[in-house]
């Protein structure tokens, strides 16, 4: 099982190269998330990010499946919890905009860079 620092590590080796921020800056903007790993047959594929009701996955690579098990066990309890779940991704990625429109999420912003999505349920709980 990976330290939350190693997860960091992980992440910041995933988000350096477009992130404006140092690794410092970075690791004080995780304050108060709730980080956790996420395994495919034992091996550590990607991670959760939780703060409130806010929701973020991150992958490191490889090719492997997020199943309708894995996405009711980390967005039904922020339903339960919050009766929301928010999350953003970059404006110009259409296959994460796909993604979480299948889901259920709908667009409710954007800022600079980000578009802004809420869910309320899911559309294949």
């Amino acid at each position: 099982m990976k330290t939350r620092s190693e997860i960091i590590d992980l992440l910041w080796g995933v988000d350096e190269k477009v992130l404006y921020l140092s690794k410092t800056q970075y690791i004080d903007s995780l304050n108060g998330w709730l980080i956790e790993p996420h395994y495919e047959d034992g091996v550590m594929v990607g991670a959760t990010l939780t703060n409130g009701p806010e929701f973020h996955f991150a992958t490191f690579g490889g090719q492997w499946k997020l199943t309708r098990a894995d996405i009711r066990r980390y967005l039904c309890p922020l339903l339960e919890k919050y009766g929301y779940v928010t999350t953003k991704a970059p404006k110009e990625d259409t296959r994460q905009s796909r993604f979480n429109r299948i889901l259920g999420f709908f667009v409710t912003g954007e800022s600079e860079f980000f578009a802004h999505y809420k869910l309320e349920r899911l559309r294949h709980a």
